[in-house]
Parts: structure tokens; C-alpha cells; sequence
């Protein structure tokens, strides 16, 4: 794998090990309609480009819960696919998160997911990059426990 950001290397960063293959995993994260479902905090997706995961591609989501919503996007920086993906997420009005997704095979079959995020830019970037990626760690441990769910239940077929 080639350079990645320096938040993925961290010990803060959630780690978690899936029965189901890169393949399935990867079958998840490209279909940009799923996002709300793994994604903590997204309520809906209103829009995805239809070259998504491509670098410069967005999804157009809401987050919080009606009527508090917030109209925010999402845009992919980079994607190896079946191997990294790193979002930058704009949450107005608190600034952005920068995302990192990275997947590995098992030896044992399966992958391991990581993920990674750090606030990017005022005002939420100003906190020390270890106590945002520990805030960020709780919400994370569910992110990828609901995209490995959701990679578990995949069929062959709808990996495709």
C-alpha cells in the first residue's frame, strides 16, 4: 500500500475483522446508496454521483434526525479500490473530517477493515489529533461494524 495519512497509522485507529471478502466489503463502500446505512449520523442520501467511488466524486447526504437537518456532502480524495478509500466529509457547520478507509485480507479468509478520522480546518481542526481521532473512535467502531454487516449479507450476486 502506498503513503496514506498519517491518522491511519494510529493506535486510535478502529480495526475490525469480517468473515466476508475485500470483494463484498468493497461491494458496500461503491455503492454510494448504502452510505447512510454503515455511516453513523447520515439520516439520507440525496444524491451519488454515478461514478462513485472516483477520485473527485461525491455523495449529497443529510445528517441528524428530522427537522434538525443538515444538507452536507461527501467527496471521495482518494480510492485504490478493494484496498483505500479517503473521504473528505463537509459537515457545515462544523467543519470537515477527512475519512480513511483501508481494507486487508486475512490470512484466516475474510478482510480486516480500518478506519480512521480527523476534523479538517477551523474550527474542528484545531484539536490535537490524538483526542479527535479518541472522539471519533466510538463512532467509528460502529461505522465499521455496520459495513461489515452489511458485507457479511452480501450475495455473489449483488457483489457484481
Amino acid at each position: 500500500m502506498s503513503e496514506q495519512p498519517e491518522e491511519a497509522e494510529s493506535s486510535l485507529t478502529v480495526k475490525r475483522d469480517t468473515t466476508a471478502s475485500r470483494d463484498r466489503v468493497w461491494a458496500v463502500i461503491a455503492d454510494g446508496w448504502t452510505y447512510s446505512q454503515w455511516v453513523v449520523g447520515n439520516s439520507r442520501i440525496r444524491a451519488v454521483d454515478p461514478n462513485w467511488p472516483e477520485v473527485g466524486s461525491t455523495i449529497r447526504h443529510s445528517i441528524g434526525v428530522w427537522p434538525a437537518l443538515l444538507n452536507d456532502i461527501t467527496v471521495v480524495e482518494v480510492c485504490r479500490p478493494k484496498e483505500q478509500l479517503v473521504l473528505l466529509a463537509k459537515g457545515r457547520p462544523f467543519g470537515k473530517a477527512r475519512i480513511t478507509l483501508n481494507l486487508f485480507d486475512n490470512p484466516d479468509g475474510g478482510c480486516r477493515i480500518e478506519m480512521a478520522e480527523v476534523p479538517v480546518g477551523a474550527p474542528m481542526g484545531w484539536v490535537p489529533q490524538r483526542m479527535a481521532l479518541a472522539a471519533a473512535f466510538p463512532r467509528n467502531r460502529e461505522c465499521t461494524w455496520r459495513l461489515a454487516s452489511l458485507a457479511e449479507r452480501r450475495t455473489p450476486e449483488e457483489i457484481d
